[in-house]
C-alpha cells in the first residue's frame, strides 16, 4: 500500500492508502469525503496512471478476494450503499476502522463514471459518431446497454463534466446553463430541467425531482372544490329524494286521520286472527279424547321410521367388500307376527321398542339365542325378512341388508325397524 496526502476541505491534508498494482484504495472512516476538489483531481489522475499501466489489468484484485482489514485483521463484510447517481458497494470493518473500494466503484460513486445514456448516445449521434466498446471495438447499439453483446464487458462513460464541477464548483466556466422562467432547476447541479420530459438530468444524470409545491397545493385545492361541488350536489339530490317520499306518503291517504284509521283497522284485524287461534287451540286441548285418537290410528310400521331411527352403525373395515352374509336376528314385532308388512298404532311401537331394546340387552349379556328365539321368532316371515343362508345384496329387505353388509362379525345391532317389526342382526359369516 501506497500514503496519498490528498488536499482536503479547509486547507486541511487528507492521507488515503491505495494500491496502485491492485487498483484499490482503502478509506479510513470519513476520508473519500473530506477530500477537496484539488485532491479528487490528484486521485483521478492516479487512478488514470493506474489504468494506463501496462498488460490488460489482470493485476487488478476484486473486492472478493480482500479478506480482513488491515488495522484490526477483523473480517470484511460487503455493504451496498445508495448514492444519488446509483447503487455502489465497498467492504468495510465491522469495528468501523474503514473500508476496501475499487477504483471504478469510487468513479461511480461519485458519478464520475456513469453508465451510457440517451443523451450521451443523442450526441455523439449529432456529431457524426459511433460507440464501440474499448475492450473488443465491437459497435454498441444506439441504445443505452449494460454490457458488449461481443466481450460481455460492462460498458459506462468517463463524464468529464461533472468531474470538473467536483473539482472546481464555483468555477463560472463549469457550470451550466441557468433554467429560464419555464424551467426548472435540477436539484444536483442546477441545470435546466424539463419535467415534462426528462426523467434524469441531462448535464449530471441526477433523478429529476419534482418540486412545484405551488402548482401541487393548486391541484389538491381544485380537487378539494370539485369534491365540496359533488358533495353538495349529492345533498341536492338526497333532499329531493326525500321530498318526493314524504309527497307519496302524504298522498297514500287523505289525511292524516285515514291513515291512523287504517293503522288500527288493520291492527284490529291481526287481533281478531290471533283471538281466534287462541280460543281453537284452546278447544283442541279440552277435547283429550280427540287429541288422543291419532295415536290409536294404525299406520304401517316403516311410516314410523323418522320417529325410530337406529343408532349410527359403525360399519367395518373391510364391509365394503363383502359380496355374501349369513345372518341370525330376532323380530319384535308390536302385534302378532304375521307374514308381509304389519300395521300398528304409534303406541304400540313404542311398546314394542322399548322390549327391542330389553331384548338386546338380554341376548347381549347372556347369549341365549335359542332361547329368545322362541319367543321373538317369525315363522311367517318371508325370505327376504328372514333370509335362509348365505344371501347378497338385494336378496333382503333394506333395513336388514343396511345392517348385514355393514356390522363387524358376531356384533349385535341395535333395534332396525323395517316392513314387519324391529330387527335385531348379528352377522355370523361374511365373504
Amino acid at each position: 500500500m501506497r500514503v496519498l496526502d490528498l488536499s482536503g476541505h479547509y486547507q486541511r491534508r487528507v492521507e488515503i492508502d491505495t494500491c496502485p498494482h491492485c487498483c484499490l484504495v482503502w478509506f479510513d472512516d470519513t476520508e473519500s469525503v473530506r477530500l477537496a476538489g484539488p485532491g479528487i483531481a490528484e486521485f483521478v489522475r492516479e487512478i488514470h496512471g493506474a489504468m494506463q499501466a501496462g498488460g490488460e489489468h489482470a493485476h487488478a484484485v476484486s473486492l472478493a478476494r480482500v479478506q480482513s482489514c488491515p488495522a484490526c485483521n477483523a473480517p470484511l463484510k460487503r455493504v451496498f450503499d445508495m448514492s444519488r447517481f446509483g447503487r455502489t458497494s465497498k467492504l468495510q470493518c465491522p469495528h468501523g476502522h474503514g473500508y476496501y473500494q475499487t477504483y471504478i466503484l469510487y468513479l461511480a460513486e461519485k458519478g464520475f463514471a456513469r453508465p451510457l445514456a440517451w443523451s450521451d448516445i443523442r450526441s455523439l449521434h449529432a456529431a457524426g459518431k459511433e460507440v464501440f466498446c474499448a475492450g473488443c471495438g465491437c459497435p454498441l447499439p444506439a441504445r443505452p446497454v449494460e454490457a458488449c453483446p461481443a466481450c460481455h464487458s460492462a460498458v459506462g462513460v468517463i463524464d468529464p463534466a461533472r468531474l470538473a464541477m467536483a473539482v472546481a464548483p464555483n468555477d463560472p466556466a463549469n457550470s451550466v446553463n441557468a433554467p429560464a422562467v419555464e424551467q426548472h432547476k435540477c436539484h444536483a447541479c442546477g441545470g435546466a430541467i424539463d419535467l415534462t420530459r426528462d426523467i434524469h438530468c441531462p448535464h449530471c444524470q441526477a433523478p429529476v425531482l419534482r418540486r412545484d409545491t405551488e402548482d401541487a397545493s393548486a391541484s389538491a385545492t381544485a380537487a378539494a372544490r370539485a369534491a365540496e361541488a359533488a358533495l353538495a350536489s349529492v345533498r341536492d339530490d338526497s333532499h329531493r329524494l326525500k321530498t318526493a317520499s314524504q309527497h307519496l306518503m302524504v298522498n297514500f291517504g287523505e289525511d292524516h286521520r285515514t291513515q291512523r284509521l287504517q293503522n288500527f283497522e288493520f291492527r284490529l284485524a291481526i287481533g281478531l286472527v290471533i283471538g281466534a287461534a287462541a280460543l281453537a287451540t284452546m278447544a283442541w286441548y279440552r277435547q283429550p279424547a280427540q287429541r288422543a285418537n291419532w295415536k290409536r290410528q294404525e299406520a304401517p310400521l316403516i311410516s314410523y321410521a323418522p320417529r325410530f331411527k337406529e343408532a349410527e352403525l359403525k360399519c367395518d373395515l373391510h364391509s365394503s367388500v363383502r359380496r355374501e352374509v349369513r345372518v341370525r336376528q330376532l323380530i319384535v314385532a308390536p302385534g302378532a307376527p304375521g307374514p308381509g308388512p304389519a300395521h300398528a298404532t304409534y303406541g304400540a311401537m313404542q311398546a314394542a321398542y322399548v322390549q327391542a331394546k330389553a331384548v338386546r340387552a338380554e341376548w347381549e349379556a347372556s347369549g341365549a339365542y335359542d332361547t329368545l328365539e322362541q319367543q321373538f321368532g317369525n315363522p311367517n316371515a318371508g325370505s327376504r325378512s328372514l333370509p335362509p343362508g348365505l344371501f347378497r345384496r338385494g336378496e333382503a329387505l333394506a333395513a336388514v341388508e343396511r345392517a348385514a353388509f355393514c356390522l363387524p362379525l358376531h356384533e349385535i345391532s341395535p333395534p332396525i325397524l323395517a316392513e314387519d317389526g324391529f330387527h335385531i342382526i348379528e352377522v355370523l359369516e361374511a365373504r
